[in-house]
């Protein structure tokens, strides 16, 4: 089998969790995609930037582990917030309607903002 086509990095900016996501999340590298997102959730919380920005691919199956990350931090009042969606990624967000569950944004800065304020507002998590 080839090398897998996607690495993940976790970082912060602003005490927001940023998942860097770079490469592309198809059926065969969407397994690490999704344990990079749930050891975020596990290991951060609720409120995760994924930056998008040197993804140049995604399918179902990467929308799909977005979909199951968001029902888990839902009772949590957590959220995503995706930054950096090429063209591609952010039209199939807006035909699937996607972009109305998760956060979608230009910059990480805008998306931490957002993140922070939805934290901010929730009676059940401490804002760091």
């Amino acid at each position: 089998m080839e090398n897998l086509r996607i690495e993940t990095n976790l970082r912060f900016l602003q005490d927001v969790p940023v998942l860097d996501v770079v490469g592309e999340i198809d059926i065969y590298t969407t397994p690490q995609f999704k344990d990079a997102v749930n050891k975020a959730i596990d290991e951060v919380g609720p409120a995760i930037v994924i930056n998008m920005a040197s993804v140049t691919y995604m399918d179902s199956s990467g929308f799909g582990t977005l979909l199951s990350a968001t029902k888990r931090l839902r009772p949590m009042n957590g959220a995503l917030y995706l930054v950096g969606c090429n063209e591609a990624i952010t039209r199939m967000l807006q035909i699937t309607r996607l972009n109305t569950i998760f956060g979608v944004y230009d910059s990480e800065n805008e998306a931490a903002a957002a993140a922070k304020e939805q934290l901010a507002s929730s009676p059940t998590i401490a804002v760091p």
